[in-house]
């Protein structure tokens, strides 16, 4: 059971381990801790696990680390940790397959009190997949008002993508890759290299009480600012959004827009669809407007002064396309052409009903998209109609 704990802890954190000014985590002492222990229960191997065999159906080799051995290697290593002490979480995420919100937040507060990071060396292993390696690198960093340095050290799995070019994996691992890669730390070698590191941590903190003082009160200031940079980026996330889904509405606003124009004179134009809403102004008869929506309420919302506002739907009309009428006649009634007279014609559009055949004459009524009435005759881009008894004219291209 306590090595399944062990080994589940291990395979969460691995990748983010760091002996500095930031941490000294519980992972390094277990590591260390099971090290010790499983040299006094038996005799390992020159470079054997420092922990009982794990379970990996791939085989995990058991040669010493490589210093500074591949140059590609050390400068991607060099230029994520570049980032990381500037807080440019931008790059480190480029050189890296992921980079959660949660870590970019962190790596952006500590960059506020730690940086200079100096002295890098990078020590390879082969990792589980092909042409990667898991690596420790070490380095030195400086605490802000602090003059001492202190050694660091940070664990990577790097990879290859489908063109060669190196990355650091921080994606979830297969079973096989954790197993590897927790018996590749555990290996003599690389847990000397972590005893190394941190009894020279310890030794730095023991002969520096400032720097012990700061170092100690590091983490929760780091983690304070963290969770502040969090919260301002997810405002900021609600607040985009937003913003977003507004502009989203506007546009379709503007789609679906039309030109109306104003019947009477003194229409209220309100603030909302209510007779009881403010009254934002009044209208004069022939004032053209943009209708955002036509609602089944009976008002109409539209454009007032920049601002929505709203009217009565009775007092508006449809301002009718003019291009559309300087059309030939012969496109007007094209969608009508084969009615005869005495054949039913149905309303497409929303449509002024005319005493005569022309825009400028008396408006009777309005026919609603549905509506079916008798042809009598058509003629220059008119119907005339039977309405209610009697004759009238719609435009030919509302009907078909």
């Amino acid at each position: 059971m306590a090595k399944r704990g062990f080994n589940q802890y291990m395979s969460r954190h691995y990748r983010y381990f760091i002996i500095g000014g930031l941490f000294i985590v519980l992972l390094v002492v277990l590591i260390i801790v099971w090290s010790r222990s499983s040299k006094r229960r038996a005799e390992e191997e020159e470079n054997a696990s420092t922990i009982p065999e794990l379970e990996t159906t791939v085989e995990v080799p058991k040669d010493r680390y490589e210093e500074n051995a591949y140059q590609d290697v050390n400068s991607l290593v060099s230029s994520y940790l570049g980032a990381m002490s500037t807080g440019d979480t931008e790059t480190m995420a480029s050189l890296s397959s992921s980079l959660s919100d949660d870590m970019k937040a962190f790596y952006e507060a500590q960059a506020k009190y730690v940086g200079n990071y100096t002295n890098f060396n990078v020590y390879t292993k082969a990792g589980p997949a092909d042409n990667s390696y898991f690596l420790l690198a070490t380095y030195d960093l400086l605490i802000s008002g602090q003059s001492t340095p202190l050694p660091a050290l940070i664990s990577l799995y790097v990879c290859r993508n489908d063109s060669g070019a190196l990355y650091i994996n921080s994606e979830s691992l297969t079973a096989d890759e954790e197993a590897y890669i927790l018996e590749l730390v555990a290996q003599k070698d690389f847990a000397e290299l972590i005893n190394d590191v941190e009894l020279e941590y310890n030794s730095a903190l023991e002969s520096d009480a400032s720097l012990a003082a700061a170092a100690n009160a590091l983490k929760d200031e780091i983690n304070k600012d963290a969770q502040e940079i969090l919260v301002a980026k997810q405002q900021k996330d609600l607040e985009d959004a937003a913003e977003a889904e507004a502009q989203a509405q506007a546009e379709a606003q503007a789609a679906s827009a039309s030109q109306v124009k104003c019947t009477s004179e003194n229409v209220n134009i309100r603030a909302s669809a209510s007779t009881e809403a403010e009254s934002l102004g009044k209208t004069k008869a022939g004032d053209i407007y943009t209708r955002y929506e036509k609602m089944e309420n009976g008002w109409s919302k539209i454009d007032y002064n920049g601002k929505e506002a709203y009217i009565k739907s009775d007092f508006l009309e449809p301002v009718e396309d003019k291009s559309s009428d300087s059309s030939s006649s012969e496109n007007k009634e094209s969608s009508v052409s084969k009615k005869k007279p005495g054949d039913k014609i149905t309303v497409k559009e929303n449509v002024n009903v005319r005493k005569s055949a022309s825009e400028t004459g008396e408006k009777i009524s309005t026919a609603y998209r549905g509506e079916q009435f008798e042809l009598v005759e058509l003629t220059n881009g008119w119907c005339k109609i039977k309405y209610k008894g009697e004759e009238a004219f719609v435009k030919a291209d509302y009907v078909e």
